[in-house]
């Protein structure tokens, strides 16, 4: 996916009768960062990342994971609170994940909608994988493409669990340029149809 036209393109105002929490979901190098990203800069909505919290409390705490997404679960829902729509992006592996997503928006009034990114290309998922070790990113930020399929061989039965919010699954094989559209046209009609 390309990325470079994203810092270029002018954000677009959605008229909403609530505001929305977009919850990313999938594996590392599946694409979410440059999805939220996009969405982010095209809508001019937070972006909340779960890793940018991470980086600063690993090391500090044993308990840095789940630290992270608690703290980005209550950056997400004070936004909501004060009417901002909000991108929050993780891997939402694990249902107890999409129940803080879900509770949030039921205490703020908000919508929900879950960005699945999937890359269908293998090759290509493998690259993006493998870039990320060679640029030297934290090990959260880098997993090894090997381990990588461990992990989401250990992990497909938990993260397969029950959506019952409104879903768009991306395939990130596909240019980012042409994505943006149809994920901000989704946004828009999940804005407006409660």
């Amino acid at each position: 996916m390309r990325q470079e036209t994203i810092q270029h393109v002018p954000p677009v105002e959605l008229t909403m009768s609530s505001p929305v929490l977009v919850a990313l979901k999938g594996f590392p190098g599946s694409g979410k960062s440059a999805i939220g990203r996009a969405v982010s800069a095209r809508l001019g909505w937070p972006l909340i990342d779960k890793d940018d919290i991470l980086d600063v409390l690993i090391g500090q705490h044993h308990d840095a994971g789940r630290l992270a997404y608690d703290t980005m679960w209550r950056v997400a829902r004070r936004q909501l609170i004060q009417g901002f729509s909000v991108v929050c992006d993780s891997p939402l592996s694990h249902p107890i994940g999409y129940q803080a997503a879900r509770r949030i928006v039921a205490e703020t009034g908000a919508r929900l909608g879950i960005v699945e990114c999937r890359c269908s290309n293998e090759t290509l998922w493998r690259k993006r994988v493998e870039a990320r070790v060679a640029d030297g990113l934290p090990s959260h930020r880098a997993t090894p493409w090997d381990r990588l399929l461990v992990i989401r061989d250990r992990v497909t039965d938990q993260a397969s669990y029950a959506i019952t919010d409104p879903l768009l699954v991306v395939d990130t094989a596909r240019d980012l340029d042409e994505l943006l559209p149809a994920i901000i046209g989704w946004l828009a009609d999940l804005s407006f149809h409660p």
